[in-house]
């Protein structure tokens, strides 16, 4: 009756009237909002389900299939330190946190925290799969209560061998690999958000997912997949102008792993003097709630990983590089010898603050800014004292996105050296030789993907300072300048499918 009052609107089907209200209608924006947001994420979607299948093929049957050793399965080293410590912190022991081996920071802890509060659910099997008594005889299975923390898959008692199969790896690992698939749809969204046409955001999705294997599957660190994936968004974020996103997502990234911070400068440039106060708050909140209760816990051994940063350079795996003799040696003899990866890391921010003063220059071209991050996480291999394999991975990842936006000749050498380069990464060549390799190609990828070809500039707004902030008008002009970043961001998702 009232003016207020919305009415349904009669609409014709099949000779029939059929009275469609404002609900229905809303129901049906939503569902074409899905659909369309679906298969914008057609290849992320299908190379995930891949990569998931393949990397449990590979956990549980490369061993008996391929290494001829019965019931073995193969985990990720690190992941256990983690499931560990997320043990820990599930039950409130916070001083347990780092007493496990994690070395970590703790936002990883939060998404392992419900698996691990079940640690004590799930058995553990010893499966003899070497008796030199009776070799012919029936072998034998010991199983345990709980999950006890071992840094490998086999057991030797004596003259005895046996494969290890935690209850908790059948969990365990899908979770794994369905967090490192974030990166796969980050990355394809960056590379629609710089202009990448669809088929070739496939073949980026699919060496994509090649480069995540040297980070997942072999040493266990879905938490850089996230916080990189997480960085990813956080430029789109700030590319389209939505800064209170941007900085949000960038806290939580750091919360996962703080290697994001050289990127951190960009965010910056991109958000001007106005904005940086809130970047900075909303950067540091999710950290710090992460970090509280390991503090608290036991400051000491929080402070010695997270602060001194304790690195492994005689372990299996790593490597040392032409900065391994400046890092402060901490303590431990052979294997156990430990130095301190914090002062390196140091020049390192330093230099990535001189990257986003170079990229000031940049300020309208997004995919000059999204090749400015490649470099700033390049630093860490080139800066860093000892390294792991997947090192390399961040900036290769962002490297080849930007890559995508050259030449096809560049786009197919790009991919050629990020290839090449992960797979060197696992080989153990003298220290220096692998160190030169991996800068060679992380350089050579750079450089490849230095001169992509220019998207759509941002806007030439000015960037909102105190003085104007409060004197703008927050009525039609609010909502005019929504309805053009709308716009074109429409725009450009239409260019990108073609």
């Amino acid at each position: 009756m009232g003016g207020g009052s919305e009415r349904a609107t009669p609409t014709r089907i099949r000779g029939r009237l059929s009275a469609v209200g404002p609900s229905d209608t809303s129901s049906s924006d939503f569902e074409d909002r899905v659909v369309e947001r679906l298969g914008r994420r057609v290849w992320p979607i299908l190379i995930s389900v891949v990569y998931v299948g393949l990397g449990l093929a590979y956990c549980f049957r490369w061993g008996p299939l391929v290494r001829h050793q019965p019931s073995l399965w193969l985990s990720p080293g690190d992941s256990w330190a983690a499931y560990a410590a997320a043990g820990a912190a599930a039950h409130g022991h916070f001083d347990a946190v780092y007493t496990s081996g994690f070395l970590g920071f703790p936002g990883i802890l939060v998404l392992l925290a419900p698996l691990g509060a079940l640690a004590n659910s799930f058995n553990t099997s010893f499966i003899q799969i070497v008796n030199p008594a009776h070799p012919a005889g029936a072998l034998q299975n010991l199983v345990s209560h709980g999950t006890p923390y071992f840094n490998s898959d086999v057991v030797q008692s004596g003259a005895k061998l046996y494969v290890v199969h935690r209850q908790a790896f059948v969990v365990l690992l899908p979770l794994i690999l369905i967090l490192s698939c974030t990166a796969l749809f980050a990355f394809d969204a960056l590379a629609e958000r710089l202009g990448v046409p669809k088929s070739r955001r496939a073949i980026l999705c699919v060496t994509e997912a090649v480069l995540l294997w040297n980070v997942t599957v072999f040493p266990g660190h879905p938490e850089d997949a996230l916080a990189v994936a997480l960085l990813s968004y956080a430029l789109i974020f700030a590319l389209d102008g939505r800064f209170t996103g941007a900085g949000w997502l960038f806290g939580v990234a750091m919360a996962l792993q703080p290697l994001v911070i050289v990127v951190f400068p960009l965010l910056l440039v991109l958000g001007g003097r106005g904005r940086a106060l809130g970047l900075v708050v909303r950067g540091a909140i999710p950290l710090a709630a992460v970090v509280v209760a390991p503090l608290v816990g036991d400051f000491h051994s929080t402070v010695h990983a997270l602060v001194t940063q304790p690195t492994f350079p005689n372990v299996v795996r790593n490597h040392k590089t032409p900065w391994t003799f400046l890092a402060p040696h901490l303590d431990g003899r052979g294997s156990g010898a430990t130095v301190a990866g914090g002062p390196q890391r140091i020049v390192a921010l330093l230099l990535a603050a001189g990257v986003g003063w170079w990229a000031l220059r940049w300020r309208q071209r997004p995919e000059m800014i999204v090749w400015a991050a490649a470099v700033a996480l390049a630093l860490r291999v080139y800066f860093e004292s000892v390294m792991p394999g997947y090192y390399v991975w961040p900036a290769l990842a962002v490297g080849l996105v930007v890559a995508a936006r050259g030449s096809t000749t560049r786009f197919a050498m790009a991919i050629a050296v990020a290839v090449a380069t992960t797979v060197v990464s696992r080989w153990q060549l003298g220290e220096f030789p692998w160190w030169a390799v991996q800068v060679g190609g992380v350089t050579a990828l750079l450089v490849v993907a230095a001169k992509p070809e220019a998207t759509e500039p941002l806007s030439e707004e000015k960037p909102v300072r105190a003085s104007t902030a409060q004197t703008r008008q927050p009525g039609a002009s609010k909502s005019k300048d929504k309805r053009k970043k709308k716009a074109a961001r429409t725009d450009r998702k239409r260019s990108a499918r073609r």
